[in-house]
């Protein structure tokens, strides 16, 4: 049996072949992509650090990038970043434009943190290491100012992040959630999942891969810690912005959960890009559209943490 889910052997290992393949397809390509953005980082002048955030369980960390601008008076504000990787692709690393701008534009320390991937470790593993991060985040208070926090994620990483959020706001007041075109509601199947003008749409089986991988049983998808959009609006950061791209077939469940929000009270600043698809700002080159709609994704990120965060 895989280890915290009730799916057979066989399925699991089904899982676990289809996964490294698409693992080993992806390599090449985002490599190139990733190594652009990297240099992009260092052009930024952001210094960074590495951490390993102890787990729950004993003798595992987490692994975890800090950025920061020049100024080192602590305590700061912090926001905490998990990348997108449909659950399942090591990405970790991948938002290093969008953590070095912040950085730098705001003068906040940026966390960037690593989680565990499915099938390997299918849910809750990967919400529980993310609240394993907010926990520790919330002991360094010598580092971190705890009243100005803020989380952030992109595509599964916004799924990680905000049901996180919700799940450790007992412990941890977190002032606001940004939100990168977020899957939020695997409820819905992915062939249910349709924009009038899709651009490069994964296809459904490669979508079925991803959930099956984290939430193989359909009956726990409807549990919010595995869509957060279906969790009660009062559980939420007071602000929640979110981002969509009209390209990409999860605008549609963005959308309706900054609806959902707005309707509640929530303060939601909400961002949508014209002619563009999901994941489209990684390694995104100069001189293109992608190039300049990031920089316009990200310094409204900048914008909504600076009203966010602000004494």
């Amino acid at each position: 049996m895989a280890p915290h889910t009730s799916m057979s052997f066989l399925a699991y290992l089904r899982l676990k072949i289809l996964v490294t393949c698409l693992r080993l397809l992806i390599k090449v390509p985002i490599y190139t992509r990733l190594r652009r953005d990297r240099l992009l980082t260092q052009s930024l002048g952001v210094h960074t650090q590495h951490f390993r955030i102890p787990s729950r369980d004993s003798g595992r960390f987490i692994d975890a990038h800090l950025y920061y601008p020049d100024s080192t008076t602590s305590p700061k504000p912090v926001l905490v970043n998990w990348h997108g990787s449909g659950f399942v692709i090591p990405l970790h690393g991948s938002n290093n434009v969008f953590c070095a701008q912040i950085a730098k534009e705001t003068g906040i320390f940026v966390l960037d943190v690593d989680y565990r991937k499915s099938p390997e470790t299918p849910f809750p593993g990967p919400l529980e290491d993310a609240e394993d991060v907010l926990r520790w985040t919330s002991t360094q208070t010598d580092r971190f100012d705890s009243s100005r926090v803020a989380v952030s994620g992109f595509s599964a990483g916004a799924t990680v992040c905000l049901a996180a959020a919700i799940a450790s706001r007992s412990l941890l007041s977190i002032s606001a959630a940004v939100l990168i075109y977020p899957f939020v509601d695997m409820s819905v199947a992915p062939e249910a999942k349709m924009v009038a003008k899709p651009i490069k749409p994964p296809p459904p089986y490669i979508a079925h891969i991803f959930n099956d991988s984290y939430v193989f049983d359909n009956a726990k998808r409807t549990d919010p810690r595995v869509s957060p959009a279906l969790a009660e609006p009062e559980h939420f950061p007071p602000t929640v912005a979110i981002a969509t791209c009209d390209g990409d077939i999860l605008e549609p469940e963005g959308l309706a959960l900054a609806a959902k929000l707005q309707d509640a009270g929530k303060k939601v600043p909400l961002k949508m890009l014209k002619g563009l698809p999901h994941s489209f700002d990684t390694g995104a080159e100069k001189g293109t559209l992608e190039w300049k709609k990031r920089e316009e994704l990200y310094i409204w990120a900048v914008q909504v943490l600076k009203g966010a965060l602000k004494p």
